[in-house]
């Protein structure tokens, strides 16, 4: 009994309570010292800055759980980055990773807490506990002493003065180094900030892409009925595809197309985030070097109404109030499966099959047709995905690194699905006897649990090579290969070519279809002979451009792009 006592005492007593609230928003800097890539004294700036001002700013109150309220907000963002760390093993909370938290459905989320219940829990002990403590402290009739707040002020003060010492030094030694990219959290309120701003464009979307026109027109307007499709896989990395090399038979619908499919080999993507990549798919952007133009340009969709095909967009993912949902508007017909479907409830994406089929049946004839077939494919739960699976076991307890040979499994049954479905539609499109052709790539890549450093997942503030490599491939039918040999001959022969998909796959699209205008460059079309390899980039959080050699990507990265023979950079 006097040891419950003596516990209690502690932890009402105001001392304590002044030492145990610094610690909740600091902790996170602590293990991001040891975390970080970034130079010593940058981290050690990042850690004595940040303490030094919350040991100084605790004094300004007699009871400190008045002060906590105050400084609520650091330790929303202190557990927010614990949660962050524990996922991605480094990084700030990014702003794709604020965004994400609002545009990620009710589904995903439940999908994803229920597999990270340590850190939850660790989290909610931590931070909760702070919280109770908090108003304990506030509502307790004990204060701290004007001796103690001074002299706690002075040291306060004194960590606050060297830490930004430290912190000019480590300026002047790193000129690369900024407190709003490299110090929390500095960074993460800047972060919140930025994701305010995109959320705030996007959601004017429509109003400022308005007067956007890509001037299109139809270079073939004596060969109607044709029929084009793209299929934009969700999380889907090339590597556990059996038609990549990969040692299981996962996409046996695609190697036995033969000559019908060609498949590119060294392809990757410009975003590890589905709200950031498919919008880069769907339009010119990518190429741009410029992501803010996303804002006032349109989707292909308008291209291609512009030159007079009948346009539509099947997604089985929810709307997100991301760029997704006002371009897939953009079509004649849009469809998302999922509006009428009840949260929690799993929709298998052969629904886009039966979408397609439809439409096809009721198509006219002399008009020629564009579908985007957006696939919920292998987002995580891998298991909801599908029905049956051809690899076992595949239940997943937990997302933790004991059960990868089952997440593995799973991963594999979604991989071996989504193939099946590319399967269905290209011999749909074959049974029309008409020149068809279908294009299939995906938003982004997965960690699962791959190497030493144990990610799992996909958008982390810094990319992996398992993020980034993506399948891209393109089936043509009979028809379409015999009319368009000399495009077809430049698939071929550009099989090998180091591509992102993002900036190619619009240009190779409109190239394709034989869409003319002039924002589309025959040097990024795939088909075409004044198709060049340029330098792959990819998007950053800040959505900078950056090399593969300056994005963040780590040693092990770099191996596995060489041990397949990818070029890097």
């Amino acid at each position: 009994m006097k040891l419950f006592k003596e516990i209690g005492r502690r932890l009402t007593d105001q001392r304590s309570l002044f030492w145990y609230f610094i610690a909740v928003m600091i902790v996170p800097n602590v293990v991001m010292l040891y975390t970080e890539s970034t130079p010593l004294i940058v981290r050690i700036a990042s850690l004595l800055l940040p303490l030094g001002f919350y040991w100084w700013a605790m004094t300004w109150s007699r009871k400190p759980g008045k002060m906590f309220w105050a400084l609520f907000l650091f330790t929303f963002i202190a557990a927010f980055e614990l949660v962050l760390l524990y996922m991605f093993g480094e990084s700030p909370v990014a702003v794709d990773m604020c965004i994400n938290a609002f545009t990620t459905n009710p589904t995903e989320v439940d999908e994803l807490l229920g597999n990270l219940l340590p850190i939850i829990v660790t989290v909610v002990l931590f931070y909760g506990g702070a919280i109770v403590l908090s108003i304990v402290s506030w509502r307790s009739r004990q204060k701290l002493s004007d001796a103690f707040r001074r002299r706690n002020r002075r040291w306060g003060l004194i960590v606050l003065v060297v830490g930004v010492l430290v912190t000019v030094a480590a300026k002047w030694l790193h000129r690369d180094f900024k407190l709003r990219n490299d110090m929390l959290p500095v960074n993460v309120c800047y972060n919140m900030l930025l994701a305010a701003d995109r959320m705030d464009r996007t959601a004017h979307y429509r109003e400022s892409s308005s007067a956007f026109t890509y001037n299109a027109s139809d270079t073939r307007p004596d060969s109607p009925g044709e029929i084009y499709v793209l299929v934009i896989g969700e999380t889907l990395r090339a590597d556990n595809l059996g038609v990549y090399g990969y040692e299981r038979n996962t996409t046996p619908c695609l190697q036995s197309a033969g000559e019908s499919a060609v498949v590119f080999k060294d392809a990757i993507t410009m975003s590890n985030t589905t709200h950031k990549s498919v919008p880069l798919l769907l339009t010119s952007v990518a190429s741009l070097d410029n992501y803010d133009s996303i804002y006032t340009h349109r989707s292909l969709f308008t291209a291609f109404r512009e030159a007079g095909y009948q346009t539509a967009f099947y997604s089985n993912q929810r709307r997100n109030h991301s760029f997704i949902d006002d371009m897939g508007e953009e079509a004649d017909e849009a469809v998302f499966v999922k509006d009428n479907v009840p949260v929690g409830h799993n929709v298998p994406d052969s629904v886009l099959i039966d979408l397609l089929t439809r439409r096809l049946a009721q198509r006219d004839s002399t008009h020629k047709l564009l579908i985007v077939l957006h696939c919920y494919g292998s987002h995580f739960n891998y298991r909801d995905r599908y029905d049956r699976g051809v690899f076992t076991p595949d239940f997943i307890p937990d997302a933790q690194l004991r059960y990868r040979p089952q997440m593995v499994n799973a991963y594999d049954n979604t991989v071996y699905h989504t193939d099946r479905l590319v399967g269905q539609v290209a011999r749909a499109l074959e049974s029309t006897g008409r020149p068809c052709a279908l294009l299939m790539t995906s938003d982004h890549g997965e960690d699962i649990y791959d190497d030493a450093r144990h990610r799992f997942l996909h958008s982390s503030p810094l990319p992996t090579y398992y993020q980034l490599r993506v399948p891209l491939v393109v089936w043509g039918s009979p028809q379409y290969r015999s009319r368009y040999a000399a495009i077809w001959q430049q698939l071929v022969a550009h099989r090998d070519a180091p591509v992102s998909t993002n900036r190619v796959v619009f240009h190779t699209l409109l190239d394709l279809c034989g869409v003319a205008s002039e924002h589309v460059d025959p040097r990024q079309a795939l088909g075409n002979a004044a198709f060049t390899p340029m330098k792959r980039r990819y998007v950053n959080d800040h959505n900078e451009y950056r090399a593969l050699d300056s994005c963040g990507l780590k040693d092990l990265d770099v191996e596995q792009f060489h041990r397949r023979g990818l070029q890097f950079p």
